[in-house]
């Protein structure tokens, strides 16, 4: 609560989103990928890639969890950049290689890039309206 009075709203909120998304991706990713495993290793090559691109969406998760709460919640620029282009270019790669072609179902697809795109706003607000660290 200490830094909700000293850094504002806006880094909270977006603190809450990015950990939100990171969240979604850790959960998503463990349970497939403990799901992959359970009958061994990979079988074939196909099998090995989805199960690594789960093992990225866990990683990427706890990254997003990591800056969120160590970065974002001081409204920090390194932190806002951080989880602004990375979790935005892994977004857009999902958008575009998964939801786009339809191998993802749209409105499953879109939950992470909606909690992002709020995150990023809330963000760049912060970034404009509240105390900034480095």
């Amino acid at each position: 609560m200490k830094y909700l009075i000293a850094y504002g709203r806006w880094p909270a909120v977006a603190t809450a989103l990015y950990s939100l998304w990171g969240l979604l991706h850790l959960g998503l990713g463990a349970a497939m990928v403990t799901a992959g495993m359970s009958s061994g290793p990979p079988a074939d090559e196909a099998a090995a890639e989805s199960l690594m691109f789960f093992v990225c969406a866990a990683v990427f998760g706890v990254q997003a969890i990591v800056i969120a709460l160590t970065m974002n919640r001081l409204n920090s620029r390194r932190g806002h950049w951080l989880n602004l282009v990375t979790l935005g270019v892994v977004d857009a790669a999902f958008l575009a290689l998964m939801v786009g072609p339809g191998h993802v179902d749209p409105a499953g697809g879109l939950s992470g890039p909606v909690i992002w795109l709020l995150a990023a706003i809330a963000s760049t607000v912060a970034q404009r309206r509240e105390p900034v660290s480095t």
